[in-house]
């Protein structure tokens, strides 16, 4: 039995001297990708929030510029440029509002920057041009509640049928799920629209 074990014990110290550089290159070799991966995770998720704070600080200077109005009329994005109610770390490049992931964002009654209209008591904000990582990091995003009570509605708008995410949907439902939106976001030409109250 004695001999057994030394036999065993003899015969693992050959093959971890025999292989010990293959097992340690391919301990490093995995610890090197995984943090890699989770590198490029983590900086998709920190463009998302960006991207998602522009949103919120952009929403949240249009209502304090409204809140005195009945309604939103007039409100466009040449308003927003005009009036300077975009936050300071949003750009205007030709008369047009850049967003965190250097693409035009439009503000309005659609998705296109068009004046709201008189009586009209909602806006949306439109993230135009989006990649595939791009949409559905800004459209899975971790808002705040605050954020959320806000917002009426969310549509990914790309070559495909667009899609609408509520409050009242059994499927689409607010705030949109990682999984499902991944589904939604085509590899280029998308568009997210908050419609907020």
């Amino acid at each position: 039995m004695i001999g057994k074990v030394y036999e065993i014990k003899h015969k693992m110290l050959f093959y971890w001297h025999k292989w010990r550089i293959v097992i340690v290159s391919a301990v490093i070799a995995a610890m090197v990708v995984l943090i890699a991966v989770l590198l490029l995770r983590e900086q998709k998720e920190v463009g998302a929030r960006e991207a998602g704070y522009q949103i919120a600080k952009l929403a949240q200077n249009i209502r304090n510029h409204y809140k005195m109005r009945p309604d939103y009329w007039g409100l466009s994005t040449k308003e927003v440029i005009a009036k300077g109610l975009y936050p300071l770390d949003m750009n205007i490049n030709n008369n047009k509002l850049i967003g965190y992931f250097a693409n035009e964002v439009e503000v309005g009654a659609d998705k296109n920057g068009t004046a709201v209209m008189p009586t009209v008591q909602s806006f949306v904000i439109a993230y135009n041009g989006l990649n595939k990582a791009q949409c559905i990091g800004l459209a899975s995003n971790k808002f705040d509640r605050e954020f959320w009570l806000g917002v009426e509605s969310m549509s990914i708008v790309n070559d495909n049928k667009p899609l609408v995410f509520d409050w009242s949907s059994n499927r689409l439902v607010l705030p949109a799920n990682e999984n499902l939106v991944k589904n939604c976001c085509q590899n280029e030409n998308n568009s997210i629209i908050f419609n907020f109250k």
